[in-house]
């Protein structure tokens, strides 16, 4: 024992000592679990996604085993009554990596024994107000196939010339009743992020290429070996330009469009299509210029 305690004793200070209550202590009880939220709004982008392709397998069944007949294009048209269901729709097309959507619908078309034309084009369009007639429909997809032989008349040619930098060759004829798609780039062929070998059809030359010439082809180098695409559509019978990852400001890299009335158009979204027309000039880096022509 303490002074203290000492101290308190003499004096009568000390305290009774506490009895223990033989009263239980309080059963609190358990918490109520909140109910879980129910879902709302738009299902997730991969039924979406599943939804999308079941659709276009369905309206192609006529093309089953019929490769001489072959499409050369798809035209998917998307009706969406709020942002939020478009932003769902974006998702599950992929909208930023249209080549990654395209590669997964020609697999699952080909295991339905449904071939597609060699390059063949795939064209998004969200829409607010109602599809557009003349389509196959189902709910609120709608879908053109572009098919060469119901265009309105017979393909229009085009050429493109080099007009600053080094490409393999001057000039360069296209003709859409060989192909759609004409890609332009640095060198004859890359691979692309899904790991597709992608073949150049307009080449800028690259350093180590046969035939080149520093001082003419000084700034070759701007020019990423994914830059751009010239695209065909046999149903308008025009000419488009899309801008590929590689000639994005995102990578470091910019691509235009300097029509003849001198007013000048930026291609920096993938996946847009830009008109040209005759006479445009395509600025690829800012070092090379391409002259398109309708023939």
């Amino acid at each position: 024992m303490g002074i203290l305690e000492t101290v308190k004793n003499l004096f009568g200070f000390t305290s009774a000592p506490s009895t223990p209550s033989n009263t239980p202590p309080e059963e609190r009880s358990p918490a109520p679990t909140p109910p879980k939220p129910k879902s709302s709004g738009p299902p997730p982008a991969a039924q979406r996604r599943n939804q999308i392709i079941r659709f276009v397998i369905d309206k192609l069944r006529a093309y089953q085993n019929e490769p001489e007949n072959a499409p050369i294009g798809l035209r998917l048209f998307v009706l969406c009554e709020s942002a939020e269901e478009e932003d769902v729709f974006r998702v599950a097309l992929w909208v930023n990596q249209p080549e990654k959507f395209r590669s997964e619908l020609s697999r699952q078309l080909a295991d339905n024994y449904i071939t597609l034309a060699k390059d063949w084009i795939f064209e998004v369009e969200f829409v607010q107000d109602q599809l557009p007639n003349s389509i196959y429909r189902e709910g609120n997809l709608g879908l053109v196939v572009l098919d060469p032989k119901k265009s309105d008349g017979p393909v229009v040619l085009a050429t493109v010339k080099t007009l600053v930098g080094q490409t393999e060759q001057d000039e360069y004829g296209l003709n859409p009743a060989q192909k759609v798609l004409f890609h332009i780039g640095r060198g004859h062929s890359t691979q692309t992020a899904s790991g597709r070998v992608r073949i150049n059809d307009i080449v800028v030359l690259n350093d180590d290429d046969p035939g080149f010439d520093p001082q003419k082809g000084a700034g070759n180098g701007a020019v990423s070996r994914a830059h751009a695409t010239i695209q065909y559509n046999p149903a308008q019978r025009k000419y488009a330009l899309l801008v590929d990852p590689g000639g994005l400001p995102a990578n470091g890299n910019k691509t235009k469009i300097m029509h003849p009335d001198d007013t000048i158009e930026r291609a920096d979204i993938l996946g847009v299509t830009y008109p040209l027309q005759h006479g445009d000039q395509i600025e690829l880096g800012g070092e090379v210029t391409l002259l398109f022509e309708l023939r």
